[in-house]
């Protein structure tokens, strides 16, 4: 079993975030995923298991982590494709779309901006999150693993109503006109 789950964002406007914030994001949340899963590929077997810590906001558009979760879209694109392309070979990859998580992220995500994302509406445990990845990964055909109603209603609703919409809502949430 694989376990990507290296990744940082971080919050702002696009002219707060540093050009190398910007490409270490997409460093490590892109490049570096697919280096090491292409790395692992070449020795896991049947029954191998692949997964890939992605972010609710591959979903959706984001205004103020617009890099961050355009990094996040890519995860969830490559990782459901891949998965794909490994049934063949019992190899199962999946995308984990937690919302918002207690971890250390904040501490490094609200270093270029304190006010440009304030509102979370649900903070999960890792544990919890985790614990549904992994029954997801051994006792579901899912591709992608979500923690919580809250954040399942969350895609559903950003599937069925125009990004302009949901990119409103998001701002009025953030308390940004």
């Amino acid at each position: 079993m694989l376990g990507n789950c290296a990744g940082y964002g971080k919050f702002g406007r696009y002219d707060q975030i540093s050009l190398d914030d910007c490409m270490g994001m997409i460093d490590l949340n892109c490049k570096a995923l697919v280096a090491m899963t292409q790395l692992t590929l070449p020795y896991m077997k049947r029954g191998g298991k692949i997964l890939q810590l992605d972010s609710l906001s591959a979903f959706q558009p984001a205004p103020y982590l617009n890099v961050y979760g355009s990094s996040k879209s890519f995860v969830l694109s490559y990782s459901r494709a891949l998965n794909r392309e490994l049934k063949s070979k019992g190899i199962r990859v999946m995308s984990v779309n937690p919302g918002w998580v207690k971890t250390e992220f904040f501490d490094h995500a609200t270093q270029t901006s304190n006010d440009a994302v304030t509102y979370y509406n649900v903070m999960y445990e890792a544990k919890d999150v985790i614990k549904t990845a992994v029954r997801d990964l051994y006792h579901s055909k899912k591709d992608v693993s979500i923690h919580g109603l809250p954040v399942k209603l969350q895609v559903l609703g950003v599937k069925l109503l125009p990004h302009k919409l949901i990119m409103e809502i998001w701002m009025k949430q953030q308390k940004h006109t």
